[in-house]
């Protein structure tokens, strides 16, 4: 899953970012906006850039794994 990450300046001159949230298509919830396809990845920050700028966009691949751990007792 890739995100983006929007950059904002904090009152203290600190930089920080936050995830792209979008409105939720059956409800009007806020959601964090998170896909797999390229071209609508490379399309929605082609639309951020025209607002934020491309300095303060961020695309990040989201990577989740499982880790099994066994453990022996040993006599």
């Amino acid at each position: 899953m890739y995100k983006i990450l929007i950059k904002y300046s904090s009152s203290f001159g600190k930089d920080f970012y936050h995830l792209y949230t979008v409105r939720a298509e059956k409800s009007n919830e806020e959601v964090e906006f998170s896909t797999d396809d390229m071209e609508q990845l490379k399309k929605t920050v082609a639309e951020l850039d025209k607002i934020y700028g491309s300095d303060s966009i961020r695309t990040i691949k989201d990577v989740s794994y499982t880790v099994d751990i066994g453990i022996e007792e040993k006599e």
